[in-house]
């Protein structure tokens, strides 16, 4: 004990002498004070599955599952273990699969200490990571960040720390500051001890356990075709957030559990026993070994994070809604209710729903549905994400007018057909389709062909955007006219989600993983010539083969452009087809879905000049509308994805603005178009009066008196190190000493303005590196 205290206090780590605890004093509150901290300091990169060494502090049990040694980024051929939270129950099921505590209890208080990498791995961040500490240092670590090793024993953690001292927590980033370190401190010492019964039971517990109820009924009905319907909806919105208007400040996640809902609403319901199968369509009775299965709605208790946040809301009426959406149809004398499972096909599994209500159901959650296609469960999306392209608009097919509604096998003899990832299966699939729209609709597409939500329904019309490694998705017509856009039909919409999210194993190796990707692309081109249907026929190639340049050329020549030879009614004028069909599928769809006019990202611009003073936020926003959507400049290449900005006018008065880049590339159809395809002539920025993404690159702090130099040096940028002075002079890197208080009024208003919406934004991106953009 003597020698350890000895090494503790003067060893590797050169740890400065502790003031000794002082006599009585409580352990700090998980719940209270620790918690806290991690939330607002830790979980910006430690709060999803694959964080880094797979630490994950959005809860206690996070914590005390621990780390595990394989990179979550790194290559590899061979699948990983699932590392979901509720994959298994215990700690000691989590040690058995290799993960290693990152606590110490059970001994005194400097054991504790000096045995937990989590304080060794914050307190060298007190030591080094003081503002002003050098961003070059964090180089050579950022670029191997892929290969990075994770240190399993303390000795191991000493030792890297040594090698590498800028490796602390919050890496990178300002160190916490000495209140919040003396309290983590004081917890690490205390034997970290968790929360108790009392507060595990109040956190878990609703505001309004009868609008639970209510719900649970609804999903747990006896009769086979609520059944199914409850399957089909359990498929696609496992990973949502849900919130119940009746049971406020309240998140919960559809789960399937060995234990059943309360018998009354007077009645206290079993806890919820969550049985996590690998794929949501795996059979969860086999996989638990139980004779029965109930869908429960599992509060969440943890902190959201933006990166992975996407909100079902709902409210009591919502349930006769779907009741009559699914189960007032005619499902026909001769469906087939016993549906089968462990088979990732919804065509085939769910053929005994009513194929219009499944496509309505997607198109009233489309927002949902594509949120789960682009955002999923993991903390970075890297190479998943270069198949979609950074900005395009969102429109689907009428049910009215789908031929995958009116005939729903196309003409096939399989459903297996649908979900035939390889090339041949694709081209089948694309042939099959072509000849229905050759049937079925020989005239060609109206503009009533684009469902336009009844004019009420803004999940008509969505926004994507992609900021490298992870992609953004907003209902309504935002961020000027894009570059390419999309016409979901519902047969489309099913593939597209069962490849990206209901067959996408996070775990599997690179394989399975390139075989996603190239599924995206093929379905992408899908939906692009879907909408070059609404064109005339001798402007659909030409379009086409802009939108896909270089190297792609010979992929998309590989790709069927289902329909090409099909005829249109829609009108458009002959110097601009796509604006002019822009203009009336605004006209269909109307302010309601639509959303108001973008005044930020107009394709005309005001009349007005970045040499005008700027004294009021109208002026600010038609002098930065001259700079967005537009070719003119050369900046828009040298600025990060996201950049978040607090523009001030007087101390009371700040709003947000997300300004975003917008790049272009010759073809996605490669893994290194990064490297080689960009077309940056063709880069634009769009900015957005709110919080946009979930990894903002850089904070930009400025007031009204000084946007006009801000916008005028911007337009002005020619080069890399132009843009880092302007960088430097109006943002907070990340080793200034504002950086944490700027995070803390972001995350502030975030919470305050997007309500429900919001969530914890990530640090990962932040400040990239200059030799990285």
């Amino acid at each position: 004990m003597i020698l350890l205290l000895a090494v503790a206090l003067s060893g590797p780590t050169e740890a400065p002498a502790q003031e000794p605890d002082q006599a009585g004093s409580p352990v700090p509150s998980y719940t209270a004070d620790i918690q806290p901290i991690f939330n607002k300091r830790c979980i910006a990169c430690h709060g999803c599955l694959g964080s880094p060494c797979n630490v994950k502090l959005t809860s206690f049990r996070g914590v005390e599952r621990g780390g595990f040694g394989q990179n979550p980024y790194s290559s590899h051929f061979l699948a990983s273990p699932r590392t979901g939270m509720d994959v298994v129950q215990t700690t000691a099921e989590w040690r058995a699969r290799g993960f290693y505590p990152v606590l110490s209890r059970g001994g005194s208080k400097i054991e504790n200490q000096y045995l937990s990498l989590l304080y060794q791995m914050v307190e060298n961040g007190t030591r080094h990571n003081s503002p002003g500490f050098s961003r070059q240092a964090l180089m050579p670590l950022y670029t191997k960040r892929y290969a990075h090793q994770c240190p399993a024993t303390p000795d191991a953690l000493r030792a890297q720390l040594k090698q590498n001292p800028a490796a602390g927590m919050p890496f990178g980033l300002p160190a916490l500051d000495n209140k919040d370190f003396k309290t983590l401190q004081a917890w690490v010492r205390g034997g970290s001890p968790g929360p108790t019964e009392a507060e595990l039971r109040a956190a878990e517990t609703p505001n309004n356990p009868a609008a639970v109820l209510a719900w649970e009924t609804f999903f747990n009905a006896e009769d086979k075709r609520s059944q199914l319907v409850a399957r089909y909806i359990f498929d696609h919105l496992f990973l949502a957030t849900i919130v119940l208007e009746e049971s406020p400040r309240d998140y919960f996640r559809l789960v399937r559990s060995k234990t059943p809902p309360a018998a009354t609403p007077a009645a206290a319901p079993a806890p919820v026993a969550v049985i996590d199968t690998p794929l949501p369509y795996t059979n969860p009775y086999k996989y638990a070994g139980v004779d029965r299965v109930y869908y429960r709605l599992k509060k969440l208790t943890t902190a959201m994070l933006q990166k992975n946040h996407f909100v079902w809301r709902l409210n009591h009426g919502d349930i006769e809604h779907l009741k009559a959406l699914f189960l007032e149809p005619d499902w026909g004398d001769n469906a087939k209710l016993d549906a089968p499972w462990d088979i990732g096909n919804p065509f085939l599994v769910y053929q005994a729903i009513p194929v219009e209500a499944r496509y309505r159901f997607l198109l009233e959650n489309s927002e949902l549905i594509v949120s789960g296609i682009t955002y999923g469960p993991v903390c970075l999306g890297q190479t998943a994400t270069y198949a979609v392209k950074d900005q395009f608009w969102v429109y689907f097919v009428d049910p009215k007018y789908d031929v995958s509604v009116l005939d729903p096998k196309l003409g096939l003899d399989t459903w297996n057909t649908f979900m035939d990832r390889s090339l041949l299966g694709n081209d089948s699939y694309e042939a099959a389709y072509g000849q229905a729209l050759k049937k079925l609709q020989p005239k060609g597409y109206t503009i009533d062909a684009i469902w336009n939500g009844d004019r009420k329904n803004p999940n008509a019309w969505l926004t994507v955007l992609r900021h490298e490694s992870n992609v953004s998705v907003m209902k309504g017509r935002q961020g000027g006219i894009p570059r390419t856009q999309w016409l979901m039909d519902y047969s489309g919409f099913e593939r597209i989600y069962y490849d990206t999210v209901a067959n996408f194993e996070y775990w599997s190796g690179d394989i399975p993983k390139l075989e996603t990707l190239v599924f995206f692309n093929y379905l992408r081109q899908e939906f692009e010539d879907n909408f070059l249907l609404l064109l005339p026929e001798g402007d659909r190639q030409a379009i086409r083969d802009d939108w896909t340049q270089g190297i792609g050329q010979a992929a998309l020549a590989l790709e069927p452009f289902a329909g090409a030879d099909q005829p249109t009614q829609i009108e458009t004028s002959k110097h601009d087809p796509i604006l002019s069909l822009v203009g009336d599928i605004q006209e269909h769809m109307g302010e309601a879905v639509s959303g108001p006019v973008d005044l930020l990202n107009p394709h005309i611009k005001p009349k007005v000049s970045l040499s005008d003073p700027i004294k009021s936020y109208d002026d600010w926003v038609k002098a930065a509308s001259l700079l967005t959507q537009t070719h003119a400049y050369k900046f828009p290449r040298y600025l990060p994805s996201v950049i978040l900005l607090k523009l001030t006018d007087g101390d009371d008065d700040a709003r947000v603005y997300s300004l975003i880049a917008n790049r272009v590339y010759a073809t996605q159809d490669t893994l290194l178009f990064q490297d080689g395809q960009e077309l940056p002539h063709l880069y634009t920025m769009s900015i957005y009066p709110t919080v946009i993404g979930g990894f903002p690159n850089y904070f930009l702090e400025m007031d009204l008196k000084q946007a006009g130099d801000f916008l005028r040096r911007l337009r002005d940028v020619q080069s890399l190190a132009d843009w880092n002075r302007l960088r430097d002079r109006y943002g907070i890197l990340r080793n200034d000493e504002r950086f944490w208080p700027t995070y803390d009024w972001f995350t502030a208003w975030n919470f305050a303005n997007r309500g429900i919406k919001a969530g914890y934004l990530d640090l990962s991106y932040y400040d990239l590196f200059d030799s990285v953009y």
